[in-house]
Formats: structure tokens, sequence, C-alpha cells
């Protein structure tokens, strides 16, 4: 094995943290708005969609090539105007993605910790940071987010055991029939977190063949599971309906937490949370968009060069990080309105996109895939 590809353990750690950024930011709130008491089983409906999906891309990465990513596969099958017009669109969500999570995770910050403070500042300093990561070897990044994993999941663990003497678990109940058929709603947005990991299949040329098409599902289960956890901590704390008119719940009931000097501590723990999670996000989707462009220019990879060397395509991600800052200015907007593109039309564009793109593509290339099987 080339020891210069990432493994998959390194890969599913850089999923699970890149994937707590729209975790966080959509959960609990939005969940239980939309299945109430019964958001906290919502991980359970919201299992299909993400297998499906999971189905989708494993029938992807079987015909890849070793070396292969999503771009260069899409080439390959679409030909080279179709293929490169999907890989375009492609890079553009993610950049635009990208763009949207800077903006919230400053306007989060801003809000809870720093209210006489501007984004823009923030949000430069993130994306200079993102862009130095992206620029080093992709390994890397993979590795620190093993380590990330576990202090971040830690740090979560440590936050809702403190909580525990203010929860009442009987904010959970009674639970009836349509608690339950509620819980289908609140499967949406669990489902849309999950979905894009649907971005990462654009860097399965840089990671090892894995031993069977199951090893995202751990991942998966974790997310769903963390997703039931919160949602049923922060309810039982505050009741199902006032955690639906919350803006920021999780982090309200941090500052719950009757524990003297030790509040503003915690507080330290879930920003860490927060930008960490922010942070890894957008350093993959600049790769991820990275892959789409350079397959469509037909340019090589970026690794194994310096970081300050703009060949083999390198450049690309320095434009990228200006594509995704000035992205960001699309959304300074009021928390209200930006509230709204986080809670609505954001998941929904995702969904669109990678659900949606993927379906598409999975139906337009299964005359391909077949041939590719009988030989």
């Amino acid at each position: 094995m080339d020891e210069h590809l990432i493994t998959r353990k390194q890969f599913a750690a850089a999923i699970a943290v890149s994937l707590l950024s729209p975790l966080l930011r959509l959960l609990p709130q939005t969940a239980v708005s939309m299945a109430g008491r019964g958001a906290w089983l919502s991980p359970l409906p919201a299992l299909i969609p993400v297998l499906l999906l999971s189905t989708m891309l494993e029938s992807f990465r079987r015909h890849m090539r070793p070396g292969e990513g999503m771009g260069g596969l899409l080439l390959r099958w679409l030909g080279p105007v179709a293929g490169r017009l999907a890989l375009l669109l492609f890079a553009g969500w993610f950049l635009f993605y990208g763009g949207f999570i800077l903006r919230s995770g400053a306007e989060r910050l801003v809000s809870t910790i720093y209210p006489s403070s501007g984004q823009t500042l923030f949000v430069a300093a993130t994306i200079l940071l993102c862009l130095a990561v992206s620029l080093g070897p992709l390994q890397a990044a993979a590795r620190t987010s093993v380590i990330l994993r576990a202090v971040l999941l830690t740090a979560l663990g440590i936050v809702i055991l403190f909580s525990a003497s203010n929860m009442d678990l009987s904010r959970l109940a009674p639970f009836a029939w349509r608690d339950g058929a509620a819980s289908v709603a609140g499967a949406l947005p669990l489902a849309s977190v999950c979905g894009v990991s649907g971005c990462f299949c654009f860097l399965s040329g840089y990671v090892e063949p894995p031993k069977n098409g199951r090893w995202l599902l751990g991942t998966h289960l974790l997310l769903l599971l963390l997703a039931g956890v919160v949602c049923a901590a922060v309810m039982s704390v505050f009741g199902p309906s006032l955690t639906a008119t919350l803006t920021y719940p999780f982090f309200i009931m941090i500052r719950s937490i009757s524990l003297g000097d030790l509040v503003p501590r915690i507080e330290a723990v879930v920003i860490a949370v927060w930008v960490c999670a922010d942070f890894m996000l957008v350093v993959m989707l600049l790769r991820c968009a990275h892959e789409a462009l350079r397959s469509a220019l037909g340019l090589p990879g970026p690794e194994r060069l310096p970081m300050k060397s703009l060949r083999s395509g390198r450049f690309l991600l320095w434009l990228e990080a200006a594509a995704v800052f000035g992205c960001s200015l699309l959304f300074d907007l009021p928390p209200w309105q930006l509230r709204m593109w986080s809670d609505r039309y954001i998941p929904l564009c995702s969904d669109c996109v990678l659900y949606g793109g993927f379906f598409l593509l999975w139906l337009v290339t299964l005359p391909k895939r077949k041939r590719e099987e009988k030989r």
C-alpha cells in the first residue's frame, strides 16, 4: 500500500469531525421544531435515506480506478462535456456551502461570545487558516482529525454529563404514537447532515481501498446516536416547546450548569468544538472543490509539492479560498434571515445537490456500470 494514502480510519475521522459542523448548527432546535417530543427518535427513520446514499456512493466507488476519485470517474462515464459540467456544478456548491459555513460559524460566535465584534474578521482569519492547511498534504489533515474526533466527542460527553443534574426525563414523556410519527419529519435535518458525507467521495483517490462497503456506516451511526443524545439532553432540560424557540439551546443549556467557576471553562470547550468542526469542514470542502476543478481542467494532483508551490493546479486552492470568502459575504444578513438559510434553504439545496444529484448520476450511469461489471 502507498504510504502516502490516507487510511480508512483517518478518512472516517475527517468525515466525522466535519459533519459535527452541520450537526451542531441544526440540532436540536431544527429537529425539535419539526418533530416535537419525538425528535430524539428521529435518528431511526433517518437511517433509511442515509443507507440509500451510502449504497449509491459505494456503487460508484467500486468502479473507481487506483488513485481516482469521483472527478475522474464522472469524466470517464459522462464524457468531456457533460462530465466537466457536472464537476463544475459540484465544485460551485462546495465553495458556496463553504462560504455559508464560515459566515454562520462567525455569526454563532459573535452572537453568543463576542457581541461587540464584527463577523468579517472571524471569517477572514478562518479562511486563511483553512487555506494554509489545505495547501499541505491531505494526509496531515486526516491524521489531525483522528485526534480532534476523540477530543471533540469527549468534550461533548463532558458537557452532557455536567448537564445531567438539570435534566428531567419526564419532559420526554408522555410519548404517544403521533410523537413517533412526527419523528419522521425530524429525520430530515439529520439526513441532510449525513448527506454532506457525499462530498468526500471526490477525495477517494487519496484513500486506501476499503475492505468492505460498510466502512462509512460506523461514522453515520455515531453521528445519528450523538444527534439523538443531544436532542434528548436539551429537551429534558428545557422541554420540547422551549427548545424549539431557542436559537442556540445547546449553548444555553451549558450556561444553566451550576458549577461555579467551571462554567466559563465548559463554554470555552464548546466554542472549541464549534470552531474545530467548522474549520475541518471548510478545509475538506476546499480540497473536494479542488479535486472537481482539477479533474475538469485535466490538471495533476497537488500532493508532494511545497506549500508555496503554485504548480500542478495548486493555484486553484488560492482562487477557491477567495471564492469561499466572497460567498461568505453573500450571507451578511440579519440573524433571522441567516437562520432561515441555515434551517431551510441550505439543507434543501444540499439535499438536491447530494441526494438528488448522486441519484440522478446513479440512474444515468447505470448502463455504463452494467457494461463494466460484465467485463
